[in-house]
C-alpha cells in the first residue's frame, strides 16, 4: 500500500463540511388581476386589422368594431377601463348593410358600428401583438 501524503490523510480525515445556503423569503400580496366590466368587453369588441388602420396607427388612431348600440362617451369609458388611456377624440361610424350575391341568391352582409379612437401624442398601444 503506498504512502499517504499528509495532504490527502488531511482531506480523508477531515469531515465534509455541510453547507447550508439561507433564503430570505420576501412575502408580498400578489396584485390583483384588474377585473373588467362587462360593460368595457361588451363595448368595445375587437381591433380592426386593414391597410387602412395599419396607416391610421401611425397618426395615433386606433380603429375597433364596436356594439351597435355603443356612443361615443360609451366607447370612450370602455376604452379608458381596458387600456388605461383617455382618448383625445372618439368618432364613431355606422356602416350600412351591403348587397352581396351567392350564386343565385342575393343577400345582405350584416351592418356594424366601428369607433376611430385618437390617442394622445406618444401613446402607443399594441393590439395587433395579439393579432396574427
Amino acid at each position: 500500500m503506498p504512502k499517504k501524503t499528509t495532504s490527502e490523510v488531511e482531506v480523508l480525515a477531515k469531515p465534509a463540511k455541510k453547507t447550508v445556503k439561507k433564503v430570505s423569503v420576501e412575502t408580498t400580496a400578489a396584485p390583483a388581476l384588474k377585473s373588467l366590466s362587462r360593460f368595457a368587453t361588451d363595448t368595445l369588441l375587437s381591433p380592426m386589422v386593414t391597410e387602412k388602420t395599419a396607416m391610421l396607427s401611425g397618426n395615433n388612431v386606433m380603429v375597433f368594431r364596436v356594439a351597435l348600440s355603443a356612443t361615443r362617451v360609451g366607447v370612450k369609458q370602455a376604452f379608458k377601463e381596458l387600456y388605461g388611456v383617455t382618448p383625445v377624440k372618439v368618432n364613431v361610424i355606422t356602416v350600412r348593410p351591403r348587397a352581396v350575391r351567392f350564386g343565385k341568391s342575393n343577400g345582405h352582409i350584416k351592418s356594424f358600428k366601428k369607433a376611430m379612437i385618437s390617442l394622445p401624442v406618444g401613446t402607443t398601444i399594441d393590439v395587433f401583438a395579439s393579432v396574427v
